[in-house]
């Protein structure tokens, strides 16, 4: 009875309406399972993107260090014997630079060395005891630099302060025999300074004032000495020492290393410029089959999604317009239809109109 009022329709009319609702709920879980079957075709999708995504930037990163790796490892075989070459250079130098200093040092050496034998001679006929000709029997007793007199007031501190005072700190007595040790401590080095006072500065005086000039000229050689090692250090002129073959050898390797870095970044650009491009080619032909494959599946679900959706959407409106509009919604469902059905089955009622309001009058 389509384009008529339904309410007079008789059991045929409800059978074709329960047909109508059980296609409506079949097409309903048909497009439930596709949607269902969809989502997870996306999901597997996205899966494979990424893991192709993954693969091709493994891949690339990989080989990437695998360019990398190979220059470096040469650079490092470059900057070992650089840094070789320059210590060779170095120990060359030194080796240079003392050789020249006993060169250029060996006449005053040697002039200290005699004036030094000098004073021994003199020391043995006033019958001194040798060692008495040491640095620091001068600075005791005949300081003259100020290097020599600084040396005499720390040695003089320590005698009478620093060394005494440990000595008691190191200690645990009575105050008053904490002062007395200070005292006897302080005393017994002053003591051995006046003996040596006596011997050096009183009995052999002379002696030692005889050896005055060999020992100023001792000193000032000494410092010659070291302004003329100190001149040789600062000396930038390393032509005298042969140092050529090193210079050579170290240009030859700055340039080797210069080179290794230009073919590494030009390395590096190519890759980024076509091997890379070439790698996610490769990767990508070699996987994609499947991806394609699933995006197909996925466009089948979708026509069929779209027909199924078509047929709901015509089947939805046409049962709104024939059927609902005219006994209510409440009643558009299959069990109502079925109740219905077995209404008129019975005689209970003659059109689908009286069948609904049997129901009607059953809920009430």
């Amino acid at each position: 009875m389509e384009g008529q009022n339904i309410l007079y329709g008789n059991i045929d009319d409800l059978r074709n309406i329960h047909g109508a609702l059980e296609t409506q709920t079949a097409l309903r879980n048909q497009i439930t399972s596709e949607m269902t079957l969809r989502q997870n075709l996306n999901k597997d999708i996205e899966a494979e993107e990424k893991l192709l995504r993954e693969t091709i930037d493994t891949t690339v990163k990989k080989r990437r260090e695998q360019v990398v790796s190979n220059f470096d490892k040469e650079m490092s075989r470059a900057q070992d014997r650089l840094k070789k070459t320059r210590n060779d250079r170095n120990k060359a130098k030194n080796k240079g630079i003392e050789t020249r200093i006993k060169e250029e040092t060996a006449e005053i050496i040697q002039e200290n060395k005699n004036l030094r034998d000098e004073i021994r001679t003199i020391f043995r006929q006033k019958g001194i005891w040798k060692y008495f000709d040491n640095k620091l029997t001068y600075i005791l007793y005949y300081p003259r630099s100020v290097k020599e007199k600084a040396g005499f007031l720390i040695i003089a501190a320590m005698i009478l302060i620093v060394i005494p005072t440990l000595a008691v700190w190191l200690t645990n007595w009575f105050w008053l025999l904490k002062v007395l040790e200070y005292i006897i401590v302080a005393g017994i080095f002053a003591g051995l300074y006046a003996l040596g006072y006596k011997y050096v500065k009183v009995q052999y005086r002379d002696a030692f004032a005889e050896t005055k000039i060999q020992r100023i000229t001792i000193l000032k050689n000494e410092a010659k000495i070291k302004r003329i090692k100190k001149s040789i250090k600062r000396d930038k002129d390393d032509d005298r020492y042969g140092l050529e073959h090193f210079d050579d050898d170290i240009k030859e390797l700055e340039e080797h290393i210069s080179d290794i870095v230009a073919r590494k970044n030009e390395a590096l650009s190519d890759f980024e410029r076509t091997t890379k491009a070439d790698i996610e080619e490769e990767i990508t032909s070699r996987d994609i089959g499947k991806i394609e494959k699933l995006k197909k599946e996925l466009s089948e679900i979708n026509i069929r999604l779209k027909e199924l959706e078509e047929k709901q959407k015509n089947l939805t409106l046409n049962i709104s317009t024939n059927y609902t509009a005219y006994i209510g919604e409440e009643n558009m469902n299959i069990d109502r239809i079925e109740k219905m059905i077995l209404l008129l089955g019975e005689g209970k009622a003659k059109t689908i109109g009286d069948a609904v309001n049997i129901l009607k009058s059953m809920q009430q």
